[in-house]
């Protein structure tokens, strides 16, 4: 049993296909002595002349190998296995007498249905799993999510390191797909701390610059058919910044009106109303003096009344204008809130929809760059046994000899 050992090309692995060359031929008896001839398995098929890209003329046969007892592979497909007949002459070393090689070419082909179920689809399935992290809103439950991806890839790749041949030669298209999903995950992964990071952050951490505000709250949400804040109502605020003026305006003019009516009152119940209350008052008093004194103690009591009630009413005022102003303090410390907000889920659409691109794009080029995936030529399969020494078989053999 002689074994042969040939260097593979895993550049498409596991969607690969490889080639090995044999090469027969006696170096110690030249073409006079040695005649290596190709036996067809048919007896129809005949080699055929052809020239190779050095212009040296050679026959080639389609069917080059008797596959009578060939057994099928559990991991390989045989496309095929061609012959081809050299005569040369090597002048440095031989003279001028020619030498007869033949060279077999097979190409295999590896079954993918394994490394498909085994190793592909898994793959893809957690790829694609990466682009809803940002759906997931911007809390801890993202991070969560984020690094469960992560830790599920990599426990896959520690299964992948031994389905993948070892090289260092080339890069397989599997190990390049899987690369570019670890590169994927791990930015996602930083996308989100910093997202939840922004989702966080208050009115008294910092405010928005210009450019961030006009490019994260009025120019991307319309793009994205998000939901923009509503601008705040500064009539509102307006409004409750006014009250005081408002409200210490209407108490004065309603007590100028009570201290009129009171004054109108007293003077409508005369000296004698005014005498039943004061019965201490100096029988030398006459009702001029009397009326006179009650007029100077009505106007002193309605300066005391206007006085204190002017005081209240300014506190009221001040009052309400601070709490007009922390209205509108909290107020805009709730919309530099929801700037961030609207910011982290800004982020969030545009990562996701970057994310649904890339994925896209990366698995249509690894599906592209799969060449056995569009390969439909049938595997070769054992032959009917014969006997190569048969009379038609002669018969062709020196058939060819004639023609070459």
């Amino acid at each position: 049993m002689d074994t042969r050992y040939i260097i593979i090309n895993i550049e498409n692995f596991p969607y690969d296909s490889q080639e090995c060359n044999l090469k027969f031929g006696g170096w110690s008896n030249d073409g006079q002595t040695l005649a290596l001839e190709q036996i067809p398995v048919n007896i129809k098929d005949k080699p055929e002349r052809r020239v190779d890209q050095s212009g040296t003329e050679y026959l080639y046969l389609e069917q080059g190998l008797g596959l009578s007892f060939y057994h099928e592979s559990a991991e390989w497909d045989l496309l095929s296995a061609t012959s081809s007949r050299y005569a040369q002459i090597y002048p440095g070393c031989c003279g001028q007498q020619f030498y007869i090689d033949i060279r077999y070419n097979i190409v295999i082909r590896r079954k993918a249905i394994f490394f498909t179920v085994m190793l592909t689809i898994p793959c893809m399935l957690i790829a694609n799993l990466t682009p809803f992290v940002f759906v997931i809103p911007p809390n801890e439950h993202k991070m969560t999510f984020s690094i469960s991806v992560f830790v599920a890839f990599t426990l896959f790749y520690l299964v992948l390191i031994e389905l993948i041949p070892p090289t260092s030669l080339v890069l397989p298209l599997i190990g390049k797909y899987l690369l570019f999903t670890l590169m994927m995950i791990t930015v996602s992964i930083l996308i989100s701390v910093v997202n939840v990071n922004i989702y966080r952050r208050q009115a008294f951490a910092s405010e928005m610059s210009p450019w961030q505000r006009w490019l994260f709250v009025k120019t991307l949400p319309r793009l994205l058919k998000l939901k923009q804040l509503e601008e705040s109502d500064q009539s509102v605020v307006s409004s409750v910044t006014t009250l005081g003026g408002i409200v210490l305006t209407s108490l004065l003019f309603v007590t100028n009106i009570y201290c009129q009516n009171l004054q109108d009152s007293q003077t409508q119940a005369g000296p004698e109303s005014n005498s039943d209350r004061k019965p201490s008052m100096p029988p030398f008093h006459t009702p001029r003096l009397r009326l006179l004194s009650l007029i100077e103690m009505d106007q002193a009591m309605k300066r005391k009344h206007r006085t204190d009630n002017l005081d209240l009413f300014r506190k009221i005022s001040g009052s309400l204008q601070i709490i007009a102003a922390n209205f509108h303090n909290r107020q805009m410390e709730d919309k530099i809130t929801d700037e961030w907000r609207l910011m982290s889920l800004v982020i969030d659409r545009v990562c996701l929809i970057v994310y649904l691109i890339m994925n896209l794009i990366g698995n249509v080029l690894f599906i592209y760059n799969s060449p056995t995936l569009y390969d439909d030529r049938p595997s070769l399969g054992r032959t009917v046994p014969f006997s190569p020494l048969s009379g038609d078989a002669v018969n062709v053999i020196h058939s060819s000899i004639a023609n070459f």
